[in-house]
């Protein structure tokens, strides 16, 4: 995780020190050299898996992204999940390709690297987003969650087996100065709902 932050912020880092422009809703260039990412999400997960505790999810991915050219983008960002699975955290890798002064399509590749409900390491998750404007997107997260778990128990113990599990969601995003206060309503609702969710139990 430290490489990745230390990426992050050297993106920033390269454009501030060329004197240029560091918005916070993206453009492209010659608006903005740099921009930062605060998306947070609603999702539906699509299709059946193993754990069926409901479909929905929630997603928050804030980074940074340098334009390296009129249309082209790159840059990272780290994404926190909320799903059925439960909690995912890791960086993923993002390509944005400018359509115009502010609707714009990104793509992007990362790895769940923390997991609140065991090892899933080696996982692949995938971003395809499309935005008319820096504030609002519909978005799809392909992913290969590889997860690792006993069969075949005896009594000389259990048997591992690993496999990938693909799955997709899809669902809206809100960005910019929404994406980032709707990133905190989100993560006080949820902890408010788990503390309701306990007390009952």
């Amino acid at each position: 995780m430290r490489p990745f932050i230390a990426l992050t912020l050297a993106l920033l880092a390269v454009p501030a020190g060329l004197d240029a422009q560091v918005c916070y809703n993206g453009h492209p260039k010659p608006a903005c050299s740099a921009f930062v990412v605060t998306n947070f999400g609603g999702y539906l997960l699509l299709g059946p898996d193993d754990w069926g505790d409901g479909p929905w999810r929630e997603v928050a991915d804030w980074g940074a992204m340098v334009n390296v050219g009129e249309k082209d983008a790159v840059g990272g960002s780290v994404f926190a999940s909320l799903d059925r699975v439960g909690v995912l955290l890791g960086p993923e890798v993002r390509y944005r390709r400018w359509l115009s002064a502010s609707a714009a399509l990104d793509i992007g590749v990362g790895t769940p690297l923390v997991s609140s409900t065991g090892n899933i390491s080696g996982s692949i998750t995938g971003l395809v987003r499309w935005s008319p404007t820096p504030w609002l997107a519909v978005a799809a997260r392909p992913e290969a969650l590889r997860w690792t778990s006993a069969v075949n128990c005896g009594p000389t113990g259990c048997r591992t087996a690993t496999r990938y599990h693909p799955r997709i969601s899809i669902g809206a995003e809100i960005g910019g100065i929404s994406g980032a206060v709707f990133t905190g309503l989100g993560t006080v609702g949820t902890y408010l709902m788990y503390l309701a969710v306990a007390n009952l139990d």
